[in-house]
């Protein structure tokens, strides 16, 4: 990472504010404002290395239309029998994305549900940690793709609920 004279200078008087604001974590600060001080550049890095990068408006849309597909889902089995084997698929509840490899997803459905308190339906009792263990993105592409063809998707039916979830 390279930063101009004019940036460390910057970032040297943030860091001595939040020395001076937060001491539990001025130690901290003290560090960083000493690398960008001193000009070690290895370190400026150091500074955002707990920032994610970003996740596109795009890739937040998809999240929430897997949400919205869910909630869809969720509520339509409520509607079938008890004994109905279509409650015991595997895809009838989300379950998150993988925590190795669609992470920012992962964060994303994490934040927008507990968080925001949104789509709380989705939320069975107890913690849930939203890491799928396992890539789940193409799958939820699969199911979005036929979701979207049923005419009203908020509303399906048994044959339809079969049809999102594959079978």
């Amino acid at each position: 990472m390279e930063l101009t004279k004019k940036e460390r200078l910057s970032y040297i008087h943030q860091l001595r504010i939040l020395e001076a604001l937060y001491p539990d974590d001025a130690d901290t600060y003290a560090k960083q404002r000493t690398a960008l001080e001193e000009g070690y550049a290895l370190h400026y890095g150091w500074m955002f290395e707990h920032l994610y990068d970003e996740l596109s408006t795009e890739q937040c849309r998809e999240v929430l239309d897997i949400l919205d597909m869910y909630r869809a889902i969720t509520f339509s089995l409520q509607k079938l029998p008890e004994g109905d084997e279509l409650r015991n698929h595997h895809h009838v509840a989300f379950s998150g994305f993988d925590g190795n490899n669609e992470t920012h997803l992962m964060s994303y459905a994490r934040y927008y549900i507990v968080d925001l308190n949104r789509y709380s339906e989705l939320l069975p009792d107890g913690y849930v940690s939203f890491n799928s263990h396992c890539p789940m993105l193409h799958t939820y592409q699969a199911m979005l793709g036929r979701w979207n063809s049923l005419p009203d998707r908020f509303r399906l039916s048994r044959d339809q609920l079969a049809t999102v979830l594959g079978e």
